[in-house]
């Protein structure tokens, strides 16, 4: 077995290493949409009362599903991005760059869905039998708890993925247009 905290490590460094691979401007898309998905779902919990009721009407594990599924979603098609050819020639020269933005933009991608659905999980009470609760008052406990207040859903609460979101939309206006 394996600690949730291990875990979510490892999460991060496969997403750099990954990032790394793929490219800064192909892991922007992927941050953008991330951030996008924390956006809506922050959005749908906090102004549509229908939406929100709804949600807390359901058992916790569908409340995660729902919540997890469309930031994992979002990701998902985040990552089936075409080849960007109007940067293939500058790119060629920056290889180095390229890559160590890419590692950077992959942490953090790591960081924003490894975290987004960890916090989504505690919040629902670990409905599932894969990932077990730590005993309260254990170190891993500790751990846990010092780690929940800095997920992305607890940091971007309204209004800061408001900025989040105008930070990104930037980003992609300068590097895309």
């Amino acid at each position: 077995m394996i600690s949730i905290v291990a875990f979510f490590g490892m999460f991060i460094a496969f997403f750099g290493v990954m990032g790394a691979m793929r490219g800064w401007a192909k892991e922007l898309l992927v941050t953008s949409a991330v951030v996008l998905g924390l956006f809506i779902n922050a959005i749908l919990e906090s102004y549509i009362t229908p939406y929100r009721t709804a949600l807390f009407l359901q058992p916790v594990a569908t409340q995660f599903v729902v919540r997890a599924g469309l930031l994992v979603m979002l990701a998902f098609f985040g990552y089936q991005t075409p080849n960007i050819r109007a940067l293939q020639g500058k790119l060629a020269r920056e290889r180095l760059e390229e890559v160590l933005l890419g590692l950077f933009l992959g942490v953090l991608n790591g960081y924003l869905i490894g975290g987004s659905v960890w916090l989504y999980l505690h919040e629902a009470g670990y409905p599932t039998a894969l990932v077990v609760q730590p005993e309260s008052g254990s170190e891993l406990a500790t751990q846990v708890a010092n780690i929940l207040p800095y997920l992305p859903p607890a940091l971007l609460q309204i209004p800061q993925i408001y900025f989040a979101v105008g930070v990104v939309f930037v980003f992609i206006i300068v590097v895309f247009v």
